[in-house]
This record gives C-alpha cells, structure tokens and sequence, in this order.
C-alpha cells in the first residue's frame, strides 16, 4: 500500500535561514545607503558652510579698511558684529599689518589658534585649519595705493588681517539628523521587503520541507514512500521527479534481492569447490616437499659414494704418477660437488617447507663463528682477487643461536659477494648486543638493479635468470638464506646501485628460542613450485 503524505505548510529551518541570510543583507544594505546618503549630504552642506564662512570673511575684509589704514579697531566695529550676527560666526578678529589685534569680538568663549599656527594668508580669504569643532578662515585687508596723477599706478598695499571662526553645529545637526531620516526610511522600506520575502519564502520553502522530510524517511529505509503531486508548479515537478525515482527504487531493490539470492546459491558452491582444492593443494603441496625431502636424501648417498671414490681415484693415480685421467677426473669432482650443493639446497628448502626444519639453540663463540666463516670463503676470495675485511662490534657475551644455520648464512652470503666482485673489497660487518645480532655484507661488486632485487630472494631465481647467463648458480642460497632469518625470527634486506656493489643486511633479534618457531613457520610457511 503507497502512503502519501500532503504538501503541508510548515515553517521550516531552510526558511529562517534565508529569511536570516536576506534580513542580514537588506539591513546591512539599508545602513549602507544611510551611511553613504548622509555622507553626502555632509558633504555638500559642509561645501555650502565653507563658501558662506569665505564670502563672510571676504567682506568683513573689505568692510575693515578704515579701520586698518587708521589702526583703530571702532571703525570696524559695526562690521564685526554684523558678521557675529550670523548664527554659525562665533568670533572675529583683525590684526594689523604687525600682526597685532587691533578688534577682537566673540559670542562665546570659543578659543582661537596660536599666533604659531595662524597662517598669513595674501590672496583672498582661505580656510587656513578644520577642526572637529569649527572652522578657522583668514583674509588679507588691501588698500588700492593712490598715486601722482603723472605717475604709474603701483600696486596693493597690505593692510592687515581679518580672522573668523565659524562653528560645526550646523554641519552636525544636519549630518544626524540626515542619517536618523534616512536610517528610518530605510528600516522602513525593509521591513515592507521582509515581509513580502516572507510570504515568497514560505510558499516555496514548506512543500520543499515536506519533500525533504519524505526523504529522510525513504533513506532510512522505507521503500513506499510517495509524494503527493500538489502545489506550485516547481514543487509539483520536483515531487512528480521524486515518485518516478523511487519507483525506479522500488524495481531495482525487487531486481536486486533476485540477483542476491542467486548470488548466494553461486557462491556457496563456489566456496565448496574452492575448499576442495585448497585441501586438494595443501595436500599436493605436503606430498611434493616430502617426496623432495625423500628423494634429496637418497641421491646425496650415491652422490656422496662417487666423490669419495673419486678422491680415492685421484689419490691412487697421483701416487703412482698416472696423470692421463686427472683433469677428467677433477672435473667429474668439481661437477659431483656442485650438483650435492644443489641436493643439499633443495633439501634443506624441502625441509623449511615441509616444516622439519628445526632450530638446535645452544651458546656458541660469535669471534668463533666468524673465523670459521672467514676460513670457509677464503679460497673463493682468493679466487677473485678479493680482499675480505672483518669488523666486530661485540659485548663479549655468548651468543646463544643455532650456530650451524647462522654460519650458512654468513657462508651464503659471503660467496655471493665474493661470486660478483673481481678485484674488490668485500666488508662483513657485525654488531652484537643483548637484544639484537646485526651483519652487514657490503662489497664493491656489480651490483643489482631495483627490478632484481624482487626477485633474488625467490628460489631457483637469480638477477640474471637467462641461459646466457655469466654466473653459474641455482639460485638457491638467498631464498634459503631468507628463510633461515625468518625461521630465527629475523629479517634480510638488500641495498644496491647497478656497479656500485651491494649492501645484504641480517637482523636477528636476540636471544633466539625454540619457541618462536612454531610461529616463524606459520608466518612463512608458503608453496614455492620447484
């Protein structure tokens, strides 16, 4: 059953925020207006004050010659108070061409400006300094001078000064008055502005609130919501788009809740099919390292037969000076023993997969280790022209580690360097403390590039993976390298620049236990395709 809910008139939030937004604005417009008006207005009556103050001052000049050209002050006395009998004119003064006042008359106690700041003016009156108060205006007095009939007319000759003083009330009674009229018309007209605003607002605000409050109910989840079709003609549109999508709505919500639960059906089989092969995985993944594990041990005794005749052999022929055979024979050891590292490698990963590899814990000599470590890679050193320099930073303490897997890691790592420098510097540096064993195998030799060092700790993978390839290996000793950290809760990174050598970095934290590795191998224990 659709329910329908009327478009009805309510004052709304949306509502008194424009209505808020407008007043703000026609108010702030209005005092605008006033402001600017009565400036204005200011301003042209300040204009009309000034050129009366100068047309007062400029005839109290001409009255004032008398007065002046005989330097007695009752002969301008009659000019001065008709100029006091100007409503704005509060005080006149007339100096002399000594500047010494001569007649002084004021209607009140209005001070004057300092001899100082008086500034003599010589042509025509001037408004010499503004005041908050008054006005301050200053006018030269000139006589024409007479001269000898046969002689050329010479000029003014200056008399003397008038000074008035004119006050601001007038200014100031105009420019309030001005603004109250104009702020008052202005409150008026707004207010009228308002209220049809008002009346507009609501009649497009409430059925919008009615449309946003059947909203909200439809995004809280009910589906049949509708809105009845009524009111202005853009409510009534937006109410007609407003049913249309949630029909749309209601027939995709119908469509959907199809879809899921096909999709449920599908993905339950799914998962099924996805545990089966899983299991199926896991499985093959269990038979595959055992049978490597298996079959690893059972080719290295064969293995280990034909090297150990073949060292008989070798001593038998040389004993009796028989050297037809020898570099045959070197070269059936020397590839005998290549291919029991490769067994050895591909065993101890089968191992570490299968999860049979464990720890042996026991306090070893780190000083111990290291010499063995330099006595092992010597030969291989040498082989390269290289020079291995050992740097030990250690509390003295035992070390308490599986000392076979960490000689490994040093032996692995050290070849490594050794294989891919010539003619180098190969640096194996180890920091020893009681939380953390530390090593850095740095050397100066080819160095890897950032696609590479992806991949090198991957196993049966080398930088160089190509058959063409210039260094022989089978790309087993940093992936085993990589585990046995792991399997000691520790960690190997790789720093390098193509030709600028390689910086291999072990951290193990200390001390190490058997109980980690329960967890190690849980963390690491991942199927790698051989």
């Amino acid at each position: 059953m659709k329910s329908t809910a009327p478009l009805s008139l309510t004052r709304t939030s949306f509502h008194r925020q424009l209505l808020l937004i407008f007043s703000v604005g026609i108010i702030f417009l209005a005092l605008v207006a006033s402001i600017t008006t009565a400036w204005i207005t200011s301003q042209q009556v300040r204009t009309l004050l000034v050129t009366e103050g100068l047309q007062v001052t400029e005839n109290l000049a001409e009255q004032s010659v008398l007065a002046l050209l005989y330097d007695s002050g009752d002969n301008a006395l009659d000019a001065a108070r008709t100029t006091l009998s100007f409503p704005a004119i509060q005080r006149v003064t007339i100096y002399n061409a000594r500047h010494q006042p001569i007649l002084a008359q004021q209607k009140s106690q209005t001070p004057g400006l300092d001899m100082e700041r008086l500034q003599w003016v010589q042509d025509g009156a001037a408004l010499i300094e503004e005041t908050p108060q008054a006005w301050h205006f200053m006018a030269p007095v000139y006589v024409e001078a007479d001269p000898l009939p046969a002689a050329p007319r010479t000029g003014r000759e200056l008399l003397g000064h008038v000074y008035v003083i004119m006050h601001k009330d007038t200014l100031h009674e105009i420019q309030t008055s001005t603004f109250i009229n104009n702020i008052a018309i202005a409150v008026f007209i707004a207010a009228i502005l308002l209220l049809l605003l008002n009346m507009s607002l609501t009649r497009l605000t409430d059925p919008l609130h009615t449309l946003s409050r059947l909203m909200e109910q439809a995004r809280q989840g009910e589906t049949e919501v509708y809105a009845r079709v009524h009111g202005p003609q853009e409510v009534t549109q937006i109410a007609a788009a407003f049913n249309t999508m949630m029909e749309s709505l209601a027939e995709r919500d119908r469509r959907l809740r199809e879809h899921n639960l096909q999709l449920e059906s599908e993905v339950s089989l799914r998962t099924r099919e996805l545990v089966q092969a899983r299991d199926a995985a896991l499985a093959a993944s269990r038979h595959k390292s055992e049978f490597l594990a298996n079959i690893s041990h059972e080719l290295r005794t064969p293995l280990q037969s034909i090297i150990g005749y073949t060292d008989v052999l070798i001593e038998s022929m040389e004993d009796e000076g028989q050297d037809t055979y020898l570099a045959d024979l070197e070269r059936v050891l020397h590839n005998a023993r290549h291919l029991l590292s490769l067994i050895d490698g591909t065993l101890a990963l089968a191992k570490i997969e299968a999860g049979r590899m464990d720890l042996n814990i026991q306090d070893v000599s780190l000083e111990a280790v290291l010499a063995q470590a330099e006595e092992t890679i010597k030969p291989l050193m040498k082989a390269n022209n290289n020079h291995l320099e050992t740097q030990l930073d250690s509390n003295g303490e035992m070390l308490r580690i599986d000392a076979g897997k960490l000689l490994q890691i040093l032996l692995n790592l050290l070849s490594n360097a050794a294989k891919f420098t010539h003619d180098g510097k190969v640096i194996m540096r180890v920091r020893h403390s009681s939380r953390m064993l530390a090593i850095d195998i740095e050397d100066t030799g080819i160095g890897i590039s950032m696609e590479q060092q992806t991949i090198i700790f991957d196993p049966f993978r080398q930088g160089d993976g190509s058959v063409t390839r210039n260094f022989q290996g089978t790309g087993l000793g940093l992936s085993i390298t990589h585990r046995f950290c792991q399997l000691m809760g520790g960690d190997i990174r790789v720093i390098s620049t193509p030709g600028q050598g390689a910086t291999f970095t072990v951290t193990i934290p200390l001390p190490v236990s058997a109980e980690g590795l329960a967890g190690n191998r849980k963390a690491g224990d991942t199927t790698i395709a051989l």
